[in-house]
């Protein structure tokens, strides 16, 4: 004999869904901050201007500008820069709320194998950088927010920091491998020349300036320096830069193989260019024929 079924208990009234894992690090706690005690808006259209302004707060501006086209979101973030730098205050926090996932996902690389302590004050470190490139950086060029989060990156990591020159230990040396100087001054002669400790982000920097500067050279442009410095000097996947600056992989592609190229050529690396191809006339003779 078949039972009947056993009645279906409805959901609690007032259920709440399950909440997120709350962001413990420094940088978590600060986007917690920024979305539960801020109560400044930015109007929709400091994104576009040809939509009637409506006021946003921080997360809805964060979602609009994440999903926004590359001119857009360079709209918004100048937007926001020139608030934060006029006002101060609460605006910082509002800024470092709407970049909180980026910057989050820039730290896991500066914090992947640092103790707590270290990692904590490597989160406040990026977090600081980039308030401090958001108040100095220049708004007028391309990729506002790219060139933030960068800037942030290489003063938090301390790439750009270069080692102390290296000296000599005169007094260790025998008397015939002392450096003798022209001016009788062997310790002037004896210290490394700071050009040869040259990075490779200064190299980069300094051919991207002298391609931009020097008439008659091939011009690197701004997108193609962060593909190589993004994708080749830190690390990061072509996909997500391709993402970020609002190109097809393809695209992003070739033009991180043209600036390459380019480059070798400035270093005088004529063995890592990539050949012109061989464009055979109607005569040549060595070309098969078609079947």
């Amino acid at each position: 004999m078949l039972t009947p079924p056993s009645p279906i208990t409805p959901p609690q009234a007032g259920a709440q869904p399950a909440r997120r894992r709350a962001d413990l690090t420094v940088l978590g706690q600060i986007e917690t901050q920024a979305r539960t005690r801020l109560t400044l808006t930015v109007p929709s259209s400091a994104i576009d201007p040809d939509t009637p302004p409506v006021p946003l707060p921080m997360l809805d501006f964060r979602l609009q500008v994440m999903r926004a086209a590359g001119h857009a979101r360079d709209r918004a973030w100048r937007h926001l820069a020139e608030a934060a730098r006029a006002d101060r205050g609460d605006w910082n926090l509002y800024a470092l709320g709407v970049a909180y996932p980026k910057l989050r996902a820039q730290a896991n690389k500066l914090t992947a194998y640092l103790a707590p302590g270290p990692a904590a004050q490597a989160h406040f470190t990026f977090a600081i950088e980039f308030l401090f490139a958001l108040h100095r950086l220049d708004l007028t060029t391309p990729q506002v927010f790219s060139r933030l989060v960068d800037a942030a990156y290489t003063h938090a990591s301390g790439r750009k920091r270069q080692r102390p020159p290296l000296m000599y230990d005169l007094d260790s040396l025998p008397d015939d491998r002392v450096p003798r100087s022209e001016h009788s001054n062997p310790e002037q002669d004896a210290h490394v020349h700071d050009a040869s400790q040259e990075t490779e982000y200064a190299v980069l920097e300094r051919l991207f300036t002298q391609t931009n500067t020097n008439p008659g050279r091939q011009t690197i442009s701004d997108t193609q320096a962060a593909l190589i410095r993004r994708t080749y000097l830190d690390g990061e996947t072509l996909r997500t830069v391709a993402a970020e600056l609002n190109l097809s992989e393809p695209s992003a592609s070739k033009q991180r193989k043209r600036a390459a190229t380019t480059i070798a050529r400035l270093l005088g690396r004529h063995h890592l260019t990539e050949p012109t191809p061989h464009r055979p006339t109607t005569g040549d003779r060595s070309v098969p024929r078609q079947r």
